[in-house]
């Protein structure tokens, strides 16, 4: 890997820590509220909306001006004011507003990242860099996860405070020390249309070609990793009554495993295989662990200890693989591309965590058995998509 991308890595492992501090302390501001689960779920469904919304505009406007650490630095900066609103806020309105404000800048540097990583590498070597990526970005959401519990773990706020002050120092040194990718968007047609319209139409031009086909699969597999990862938050607090700081020891826990997943296995599997194939048996053993795991009444049995291992290991393995997929198709509109790829992202956010908390209150099982079967239809359009096999 060239040094840009080791620059960007490192400042994205940074913003990895600093975007989860918050993270392992939100169920605590939730039960502080006395709001119900479902409130959980929409303070997300909201986030995810603005970065829905917002996405493909970031990643159009960082191909328009060429550049990309622009789209990192201000937006993280947006990110650090927002967050501190969400963390005092006292009301429902307010918390929905400050996810909102959240949403929308966080969608910028995510979906940027990801586009300065295919300015910077070719069909060769773009699969590997990906799957660094999403490691050493895995594991910075760990290392946030335990901040957070840690420095949150006797009130909630002084976690808020920190992410704040951390964003902000954030986008300052992205600013003044990340490089320049190498921005191409040559030979793209320049269109007069406002640029809004310009994604509708893109939209409607992608939606029947294989990238289309990925973009359901990337808002299938959203919606069932949201899901699972907001469930498993507030079930952990909730049903299981752990605190802060053991959330974020198993937060991290699960992140080290991710981790050497897509450092040791990712990439040689893929090498192997092919990203295809790989995505397909990845997604497929990802929801049949789901299931065992969702009907087993002894969580802390040995069979179940090994049966999450594997589960883990496989759940971090499809992003890279998925992203890599789709970037593989973005031609030079790298920005625009990704951009739509975090669209159909943010979707499948809105719809799991909205689901997520209709049913923790509920009858939480349902809830992983129904991502699983997700993870499983994910893998069959896969299996059954002619636009795919074409490509």
């Amino acid at each position: 890997m060239n040094k840009k991308i080791t620059y960007l890595m490192v400042v994205m492992f940074l913003m990895s820590v600093l975007a989860n501090t918050a993270h392992p302390v939100t169920p605590e501001l939730v039960v502080s509220l006395n709001m119900s689960s479902l409130m959980y779920g929409i303070m997300f469904a909201s986030m995810s909306i603005a970065s829905f919304t917002m996405s493909p505009i970031w990643g159009s406007l960082s191909d328009k001006y060429k550049s990309r650490k622009l789209f990192i630095s201000f937006p993280s900066m947006g990110y650090g004011l927002a967050q501190i609103g969400f963390g005092f806020s006292t009301s429902p309105m307010m918390i929905i507003l400050f996810r909102v404000f959240a949403g929308g800048f966080a969608a910028s540097i995510f979906t940027i990242a990801i586009a300065y990583i295919v300015d910077e590498t070719d069909h060769t070597n773009r699969s590997k860099a990906i799957s660094y990526y999403t490691a050493i970005t895995g594991f910075g959401v760990s290392i946030g996860y335990l901040v957070g519990g840690y420095i949150g773990a006797n009130d909630y706020h002084y976690a808020f405070i920190f992410q704040s002050l951390g964003l902000i120092i954030h986008a300052i040194v992205v600013y003044f020390f990340l490089p320049e990718s190498n921005v191409k968007v040559e030979g793209i047609k320049k269109s007069s249309k406002h640029l809004i319209s310009q994604i509708k139409d893109d939209c409607k031009q992608y939606m029947p070609t294989a990238l289309g086909t990925l973009l359901l699969v990337v808002l299938l597999t959203s919606f069932s990793f949201i899901a699972y990862s907001t469930g498993i938050n507030y079930f952990l607090k909730k049903y299981l009554n752990l605190n802060p700081l053991q959330i974020g020891y198993y937060m991290a826990f699960t992140g080290i495993i991710g981790m050497i997943a897509n450092i040791y296995l990712t990439p040689k599997v893929s090498r192997k295989y092919g990203d295809k194939k790989s995505l397909k048996y990845v997604l497929l053993v990802t929801g049949i662990t789901l299931i065992i795991l969702s009907i087993m009444d002894n969580l802390f049995s040995p069979i179940s200890i090994i049966v999450f291992i594997i589960f883990i290991f496989f759940i971090s393995m499809f992003k890279p693989l998925l992203q890599t997929m789709v970037s593989n198709l973005s031609k030079n509109e790298h920005g625009k591309i990704m951009g739509l790829q975090n669209s159909a992202n943010s979707m499948g956010m809105v719809g799991g965590s909205l689901f997520a908390g209709t049913l923790l209150d509920v009858y939480p099982k349902i809830l992983f058995v129904i991502a699983a079967v997700i993870f499983i239809v994910s893998y069959l359009t896969i299996v059954i998509s002619k636009k795919l096999k074409r490509d």
